[in-house]
């Protein structure tokens, strides 16, 4: 179920990114020959806030996230734990502190018109929760998956995520 999970999510971070490329690029074609479309700049900015929430949780899902490895690697297991922990820590705090924050934002937004599309301005505020709830659940199954040392660490390439 998680497998089929995954993937989904891969596909529409694939199809909100083409989505987005479509969007500009039908956009700037229309001003050019002379038909505006007014939306355009409004549907990229909304599939394009999506696939950066998509994105950022298939990087945390697969540990590819930006790392800084001096301290870690120089620090002797014992403190290597203690220094993860205060990072997991901290990055689940700041990441359930933006979904709540952020799902109050989406909850004030309902009623505001996204310009000239008519959607809600609330689709794309909703991506930073939704998002930031991705990542927490992606970093638990890392955690469950990969133990407290390699929580954080790259997979290998080959590596399916077996969670």
């Amino acid at each position: 179920m998680l497998k089929i999970f995954d993937r989904t999510e891969e596909v529409l971070a694939l199809v909100f990114l083409a989505g987005t490329v479509l969007a500009v690029l039908v956009g700037a074609v229309g001003r050019s020959i002379g038909i505006p479309m007014p939306a355009g700049p409004e549907i990229a900015q909304l599939l394009l806030i999506w696939t950066c929430m998509f994105g950022a949780d298939l990087t945390i899902k697969r540990g590819d996230h930006i790392r800084i490895s001096a301290l870690p690697d120089a620090l002797a297991p014992r403190y290597r734990r203690v220094l993860i922990v205060i990072s997991l820590v901290s990055i689940l705090a700041f990441l359930g502190y933006v979904a709540f924050l952020g799902f109050e934002l989406a909850m004030s937004n309902w009623a505001r018109p996204m310009g000239t599309s008519g959607l809600s301005y609330a689709w794309v505020t909703l991506a930073l929760p939704v998002g930031s709830v991705l990542m927490i659940v992606s970093l638990l199954r890392r955690l469950a998956v990969h133990g407290l040392l390699y929580s954080l660490e790259p997979e290998a390439p080959d590596q399916e995520y077996p969670l």
